[in-house]
């Protein structure tokens, strides 16, 4: 297979760019050891497990990423109605900004997460067990619900070695895309998503600066191009493939609110987002509904 090299934003507007299909290759940022070292010892700690929140929520919750969309309409989240979970540095920007999520969500084994740790009383934390030890440490004294990430190469096997009877949640690559599968069994059945961008906006990768040096490229999905970065573009794949499946197989509503690559491939596959009107949504929707009965007639 032919390698090409990722095309730059800026030539995505000359006359001879030459398009190819998306090919997406996944690689852990951290390796099989030092993820299974953070899992090791965080199951050594005392805990509340994530069954105990197995089927105690119900209604609408609102997944909050770090997109640059987020500084455009974060007021809409004091308005929400249901509850709020925030991944990564949503949730510093939301506290600084008054809002108080129920639930802070991470999952990455780097330590460069540590500078998301932020300890409030009224947030119930969820750590993944491959999260770095120093990040439970950091959040002493608070409400910490410990979770497992689906994929860790030993993670199964470190679970049996600790008599752990404990879920592993699938989900997609980032925080984001994990989030939507872990709140289904809390009970969740409407999913909102804010600052889910996976694309940049005026040069922005994140609400503030991204913990790394971004790649960046460019890409264009249904007639508009977009300037994101390789992982990017897996959570947008992610959600592509996840969103239709919940919805179809088990009714679970997806709005994706703000502007950028997820918020557009969401409005290209149906979903109700802020890029289109209400009205226009529904007539889309009923009309979309109303052919699939008279297929079946």
């Amino acid at each position: 297979m032919q390698y090409v090299e990722p095309l730059p934003i800026e030539r995505a507007g000359d006359p001879d760019t030459v398009w190819f299909p998306l090919q997406i290759h996944s690689a852990l940022a951290n390796t099989v050891e030092d993820i299974s070292a953070n899992i090791e010892r965080n199951l050594e700690r005392d805990y509340i497990p994530f069954n105990e929140l197995i089927g105690k929520s119900q209604g609408a919750v609102a997944i909050v990423g770090s997109g640059p969309s987020l500084k455009e309409n974060w007021r809409q989240l004091k308005r929400f109605k249901g509850d709020i979970l925030a991944c990564n540095a949503a949730c510093q920007f939301l506290l600084e900004r008054g809002v108080v999520p129920k639930y802070m969500m991470c999952f990455d084994a780097d330590p460069l997460m540590l500078e998301f740790m932020t300890p409030h009383q009224e947030i119930t934390y969820l750590l993944a067990s491959r999260c770095p030890p120093k990040a439970f440490d950091m959040l002493k004294g608070c409400r910490i619900v410990c979770w497992h990430a689906a994929g860790d190469e030993k993670v199964s096997d470190l679970l049996t070695k600790h008599a752990r009877m404990e879920p592993m949640v699938i989900g997609g690559r980032a925080a984001v895309t994990r989030a939507m599968i872990l709140v289904l069994p809390m009970g969740y059945t409407s999913i909102h998503l804010w600052g889910a961008d996976s694309s940049f906006a005026n040069g922005h990768t994140h609400i503030r600066r991204s913990t790394t040096e971004e790649r960046r490229m460019a890409i264009l999905v249904n007639k508009r191009t977009f300037s994101t970065a390789p992982w990017m573009c897996s959570q947008a794949e992610d959600f592509k493939l996840l969103a239709p499946k919940f919805s179809q197989l088990h009714g679970i509503e997806y709005v994706v609110h703000g502007d950028g690559l997820i918020p557009h491939l969401a409005m290209t596959m149906g979903f109700e987002t802020d890029l289109e009107p209400k009205l226009k949504f529904l007539a889309r929707s009923w009309g979309a509904r109303a052919k699939a009965l008279w297929a079946q007639l």
